[in-house]
């Protein structure tokens, strides 16, 4: 079976559950922390995929990655069904799609802004405005990073759509003009 279909297909469940329940916000911001966690830990994903480690020990690894202190009673029943229809190695992707989902059903735009160093309050309000104006969104999310690379300026991603105003981009492009 297709891993993307798998992903949307308990992602979307676990959306109209969270909802439901009045904890879709929750659940999104859980997602969020298990994400980092996940990538922070590289060897989680191959605990979760070995065979040999029991499904209690796997399920103890999910709930440590969630970051919460006493899950509820609703993660520990989506974590046991993931478990038993061997669908754990899905779990970061299922994370992914939920938080694509939910931002796209709550109009959230995700803006992420690279630059060579952290950028001012009074850039960042220009680069929010001008999100604000790309999309139809009812709120917006920042991701800042900084990539020393960049030599200076800094890239916008909303959405799909990128837009470098980096010294290195200009490079980029003052090099593909000479090689033509």
């Amino acid at each position: 079976m297709n891993e993307g279909l798998i992903a949307r297909r308990y992602a979307l469940a676990i959306l109209k559950v969270a909802q439901k329940e009045n904890a879709a916000g929750e659940v999104y911001e859980v997602v969020k922390q298990f994400e980092q966690n996940y990538v922070a830990h590289p060897g989680l994903h191959k605990a979760l995929v070995n065979p040999v480690v029991s499904t209690r020990d796997k399920e103890s690894l999910i709930v440590a990655a969630l970051g919460l202190e006493h899950p509820g009673e609703l993660y520990l029943r989506g974590i046991r069904l993931l478990i038993a229809n061997h669908r754990e190695m899905y779990i970061r992707l299922i994370g992914l799609m939920y938080q694509k989902l939910y931002r796209e059903v709550y109009r959230i735009g995700r803006v992420k802004i690279i630059s060579a160093v952290k950028l001012d309050n009074k850039t960042l309000e220009r680069v929010k405005r001008l999100a604000m104006q790309e999309g139809d969104y009812s709120t917006l999310e920042f991701v800042e990073q900084t990539d020393p690379v960049l030599i200076g300026g800094f890239i916008v991603r909303i959405g799909s759509r990128q837009l470098d105003f980096s010294v290195g981009g200009e490079l980029r492009k003052l090099a593909k003009e000479f090689t033509q």
